[in-house]
């Protein structure tokens, strides 16, 4: 892949620094841009006016002061305008399981499971060439 290319762009809404920066490297690894952020809003406060370019949002679904991932998604979902193909991760299956309006990998997961959904719901540009 050409270094000139735009990458696609992955939010990562993880308040789990170690587990953000982990998801980060595979993200990149596979050819994406990562936005790591502790938060949707200080997602949407690093992205300023790249806020158009999201590709796809991966969020945890337990953030701080009981704000969900599903939430999260959905207010950047929100600021960018559209709807963009979302993932939420989480530990607590439990609380996930009655939410139906993003899919949820549990974790531990699997990262193949992973990279096989960001290449089937990312847009890619022109003469883009996964990692």
């Amino acid at each position: 892949m050409a270094e000139s290319r735009e990458r696609p762009l992955i939010v990562i809404v993880e308040n789990d620094q170690q587990l953000a920066d982990a998801l980060s490297m595979l993200v990149h690894d596979w050819g994406f841009e990562a936005l790591p952020a502790k938060s949707a809003a200080a997602a949407v406060r690093a992205l300023g006016s790249r806020i158009a370019k999201v590709s796809a949002i991966i969020s945890d679904y337990q953030l701080d002061e009981g704000f969900t991932g599903i939430k999260g998604a959905t207010a950047i979902a929100q600021a960018i305008g559209h709807k963009v193909p979302t993932i939420v991760t989480t530990g607590h299956t439990m609380l996930a399981e009655h939410e139906n309006v993003f899919p949820v990998l549990a974790k531990p997961f699997d990262p193949g499971v992973l990279h096989r959904w960001l290449t089937d719901h990312v847009e890619r540009p022109a003469g883009w060439v996964a990692a």
